[in-house]
């Protein structure tokens, strides 16, 4: 007899038997299902960021971690390196980011968060973590929370472990954790200097 499909109002995993190696059982299909509902949703709830999602981890980046390069932040989202300057173009197109020389050389150019961008970023984590709640609805807001930061565990090794792995590469577009944990940055008044 197949496992039941739990409802929000259900706890979930007394729904399932764990015993039968059943579907429900496998990793993939549980972060495929909860990945769909999260791309479709999380979509609508970040469709003010040019770029959508991407455009979204971009700002949530350039916010709390050091600045960085375009390069190296396509290489820490994952997110290949022509599409990422299409995204960095638009939004800096709609004034939400700006790129500076770095002052250790001038070659290079960080990206920063504008005022704006800082603003539409607050409104869009409170869209998107209203549709994180909703998709976690079976869950307890401490199982919740406690599922968030195993995710954020697993992914942080997820990088170096599947270049490892047989039909993988090292080029491949799998975020690399960064050097350092991500910490919120100085916002001195020059960090929203005004745009030339």
């Amino acid at each position: 007899m197949p496992a039941r499909h739990p409802t929000p109002t259900t706890d979930a995993t007394t729904e399932i038997d764990w015993s039968s190696d059943g579907i429900e059982t496998e990793l993939g299909w549980a972060l495929t299902a909860m990945y769909q509902g999260y791309s479709r949703a999380g979509s609508v709830a970040v469709a003010d960021v040019p770029g959508g999602p991407r455009g979204y981890q971009v700002l949530v980046a350039i916010t709390t971690e050091e600045p960085t390069s375009q390069l190296a932040l396509a290489h820490r989202l994952g997110i290949d390196k022509t599409a990422m300057t299409y995204i960095i173009d638009a939004l800096e197109t709609d004034a939400l980011v700006e790129r500076r020389p770095d002052p250790r050389d001038r070659r290079i150019r960080q990206v920063y968060p504008t005022e704006a961008g800082q603003t539409l970023l607050a409104t869009s984590r409170v869209a998107l973590r209203t549709v994180e709640t909703a998709l976690m609805g079976g869950l307890t807001p401490d199982e919740q929370t406690q599922l968030r930061q195993l995710l954020a565990k697993a992914a942080l090794g997820a990088g170096d472990t599947a270049a490892r792995l047989p039909g993988t590469s090292h080029d491949s577009n799998l975020p690399v954790p960064a050097p350092e944990r991500s910490r919120r940055r100085p916002t001195p008044s020059t960090e929203t200097e005004t745009r030339s």
